[in-house]
């Protein structure tokens, strides 16, 4: 019988993403130690993948405004909602993840810039797509910059 794999969704990496393209969360388990909302598992899978049969998160491409292609994950939508708050791109590299949905929190920018190894001109706008087959077609986007809701919780601002 294959090992349980469990991880925190912020803790992939590329090598998992390698191995496993689509991950799931695992919602009944949190009760379990060590496990919670954030906790995801591997997702099996053949033929296209149906975001709305799961809380999934698959496999993406990225293509920074220098040109430099990197990889990493996203949230694929259920409905027609495809707004970046839900699709919640994230690049995944050696050092750590890179989470360009920052909601009412500040992004820490000095990090992110280090992590990927430029500056605001070489990474913004970021294009990505999604890198597993999907019912209803890729998901794709640019991300202007680090997003961030404003006080009003309805007004959504890029910062660099």
């Amino acid at each position: 019988m294959p090992a349980k794999i469990r991880k925190q969704v912020y803790d992939l990496t590329l090598d998992d993403l390698s191995t496993s393209p689509a991950w799931e969360f695992a919602l009944d388990e949190e009760g379990e130690s060590d496990q919670d909302e954030a906790t995801v598992r591997p997702h099996s899978f053949s033929g296209p993948l149906d975001p709305s049969a799961d809380m999934l998160i698959v496999a993406a491409r990225f293509w920074l405004a220098d040109g430099t292609s990197m990889r990493g994950y996203l949230t694929p939508p259920s409905a027609d909602d495809r707004s970046l708050g839900l699709i919640q791109p994230q690049i995944v590299t050696d050092g750590g993840q890179v989470s360009f949905w920052c909601g009412r929190c500040p992004p820490d920018t000095a990090r992110a810039y280090q992590l990927l190894g430029r500056d605001s001109a070489s990474v913004f706008p970021l294009r990505f797509e999604s890198a597993v087959p999907l019912i209803g077609g890729a998901v794709s986007g640019t991300v202007p910059g680090f997003l961030c809701l404003e006080s009003d919780f309805e007004t959504v601002r890029a910062v660099q």
